[in-house]
């Protein structure tokens, strides 16, 4: 039995004591990757056409994209790949640095892990992404194009539709917004503990 004064070993603090980081990051690269797996065999033969799943609301359309969220740096797929390892390298230290009891924030890592390396996998071996999941209506104001003092044009319009993604996009955003609302928990923490020692 390890005496409890006994420092962690560098297998335990990266494996054993945060396994909710490599649960939630294997099973976001395995939904990833399996979504896509059908999806190439099921939504690319309708190309460019789409599957209703429900109607005006939510539609599979196969999409390959060439760059990142929103397809910004469209067909620099290297850089990109680069950045995104980049990334889950970050992550992976962040999980390494951060307490065994922080369960949710290891969680957000996970998700964003996870999800990184599954766009990741698809940029080294395609080199594109492969998406399919579309909201198939219009967003609101997307024939709006907001003006500033500083610019007489008026600036690019807001999207008629919502990007087409997959999974690993969802849990990275996922990931993000868990770690959003622990950041604003924790702020809200801090504020009551120096409320109390000022009493």
């Amino acid at each position: 039995m390890t005496d409890a004064a006994t420092p962690p070993t560098l297998v335990q603090r990266l494996f054993t004591h945060k396994l909710i980081f490599w649960y939630c990051l294997l099973i976001a690269v395995v939904l990833d990757l399996g979504t896509k797996v059908w999806a190439e065999k099921t939504v690319r033969p309708v190309d460019p056409g789409k599957i209703d799943v429900i109607p005006g609301f939510l539609a599979w359309k196969w999409a390959e994209n060439l760059g990142a969220a929103f397809s910004i740096f469209h067909g620099r797929t290297e850089m990109l790949g680069v950045i995104a390892l980049g990334v889950t390298c970050a992550v992976i230290f962040y999980m390494y640095r951060t307490p065994r009891d922080r369960k949710w924030f290891l969680l957000a890592l996970g998700l964003i892990a996870g999800g990184a390396i599954g766009n990741l996998h698809d940029r080294f071996l395609l080199n594109h992404v492969r998406d399919f999941i579309l909201f198939d209506f219009d967003l609101p104001f997307h024939t709006w194009r907001p003006t500033f003092p500083w610019n007489d044009k008026p600036s690019a319009p807001i999207p008629q539709r919502w990007p087409i993604f997959n999974v690993a996009d969802m849990a990275i955003n996922g990931g993000v917004i868990v770690l959003l609302t622990i950041s604003l928990f924790t702020k809200d923490e801090k504020k009551e503990l120096k409320k109390t020692e000022g009493k």
